[in-house]
């Protein structure tokens, strides 16, 4: 066998990379601390209903990656259309915002504001070209404060449970898909032809649910010889002349260790930071400490109806709606309910412990399903069963200075030539998923190049240089 690689999570990312170097022929293992594989992308099965943990789609700009994962699972990949809306003061929006829609809901006195204030900030920008710092500070700068105060304002504070003024502008350059209300306009009338990631119409998604695809890489993982240990809670790493040599882990209640040549750590950034040994230092601590993540809580519902919307995503802006997002996972694969019946999942932004992570489900059905009928959705009397699920860390929080404190455990770890962190928590990047694949695959190479400039080259891709759209530099 090939040199000893361990794999620090099980998600897309770390699967992603254990896939490629265990068909590489290398001795590869996998430490997930769940009951199942698959990270923020596992389905949930219950009474014959699938529910993702969120809403995914696969998508990428990487025809050879596009082709593996087509290639694993044969008829079982299917392609469907996305249609997303913004729910709003009684009124359904198209989203991506169309400029026609827009004008035409919002109302003469509105669409009066938008344009002044939009013409405002153009021409602020214009005098004093400031440099945007927030959140709110790139929206306003771009739509103007009237369409920044209906739709992007309220959606973000609830989405993060702060301020936008305390959201880095870094969250909307890389999750808004358009530049400006000038591009609303450019694209109405057909000025502008290129197509933004978040446009995409079509994706595929696995007939039964997006946890489908990494159970079957791990089956294939497992096939070619690596090793993926469920229940196993990484507590420690073992460090000699700036190496790490071995992990500690708990298993099954079991303190366990492992030794390694090469870790691939996907676990969220402060937790691989925690587990070195001896005394860190004041400041790593504090840059630890100041890095966090958003939790999110689900609501499942089993409805008794053939449908309820045609929308894939259904976006909740006002704050007076504890949701921020509702979907109906059978318009993405059929299969995600049985004939004739369909299903709601409602995402719930929190933090651990709060008030909503802590609710009981029956307070928090009711409290939804009271919202829903506000929004128009009617399921009350329709509904078969239900239940929640949640998770710590759904989003790394852009916090105006989250790069300052980012970079310098990224610095800290790179001292430690046989260690990469990557994927949505190891680089604390929100990314895509496939941009977490690629990324894994990326880190996977480095363990096995021998050219010293691309292995460093691909360590910054996976670390401090790392981009919302990856691109291997292997390829």
């Amino acid at each position: 066998m090939g040199k000893k690689v361990l794999i620090l999570g099980g998600g897309p990312c770390g699967l992603s990379a254990a896939w490629e170097l265990s068909k590489s022929g290398c001795n590869v293992t996998v430490l997930e601390k769940e009951s199942r594989v698959g990270g923020l992308c596992v389905t949930n099965e219950y009474k014959g209903y699938r529910f993702d943990l969120g809403g995914h789609r696969f998508i990428s700009g990487d025809s050879d990656l596009i082709a593996k994962v087509s290639k694993m699972m044969g008829g079982e990949l299917l392609i469907s259309k996305r249609k997303s809306v913004i729910l709003f003061g009684g009124k359904t929006y198209q989203y991506p915002l169309s400029a026609r829609d827009v004008f035409f809901k919002l109302g003469l006195w509105t669409n009066l504001k938008a344009l002044i204030t939009y013409a405002l900030a153009a021409f602020k920008n214009l005098i004093l070209e400031k440099e945007d710092v927030s959140f709110e500070d790139w929206v306003v700068s771009r739509f103007g404060r009237t369409l920044y105060n209906i739709f992007f304002g309220p959606y973000t504070e609830k989405l993060w449970g702060i301020s936008p003024k305390l959201i880095s502008s870094d969250w909307a350059s890389q999750r808004i898909s358009l530049i400006s209300l000038r591009d609303v306009f450019f694209r109405i009338f057909k000025l502008r032809r290129d197509t933004p990631r978040t446009y995409a119409q079509w994706f595929y998604y696995p007939r039964h649910g997006i946890g489908q695809m990494f159970e079957m890489i791990a089956d294939d993982i497992v096939k070619t010889g690596g090793e993926i240990l469920l229940n196993a809670n990484v507590t420690g790493l073992d460090i000699h002349d700036n190496t790490v040599s071995g992990v500690c882990y708990k298993h099954n209640g079991a303190d366990k260790q492992v030794e390694c040549d090469t870790v691939i750590s996907t676990i969220p950034l402060p937790d691989i930071i925690r587990a070195f040994p001896g005394h860190l230092t004041k400041d790593i601590l504090w840059h630890t400490d100041a890095l966090r993540f958003r939790a999110v809580r689900f609501l499942n519902i089993l409805v008794d109806l053939t449908d309820i919307s045609e929308n894939t995503w259904m976006y909740v802006s006002g704050k007076r709606y504890v949701m921020t997002r509702i979907q109906e996972p059978k318009r993405r694969s059929p299969f995600n309910a049985p004939a004739g019946k369909t299903s709601i999942m409602l995402e719930l932004p929190c933090s651990a412990n709060d008030e909503i992570w802590s609710c009981s489900p029956e307070r928090l059905l009711e409290r939804c399903v009271n919202d829903l009928k506000e929004l128009g959705i009617h399921i009350d009397g329709k509904i078969i069963d239900y239940f929640t699920t949640q998770v710590t860390h759904g989003y790394p929080v852009y916090s105006l200075d989250y790069r300052v404190h980012r970079s310098e455990l990224l610095h800290f770890l790179d001292t430690y030539k046989n260690l990469i962190s990557c994927g949505r928590q190891g680089s604390f990047r929100y990314i895509f998923m496939d941009t977490a694949m690629e990324m894994g695959i990326a880190a996977a190479l480095s363990t096995m190049v021998k050219d010293t400039h691309k292995k460093e080259d691909i360590r910054l891709l996976c670390s401090d240089k790392a981009v919302v759209e990856v691109s291997c530099v292997m390829r």
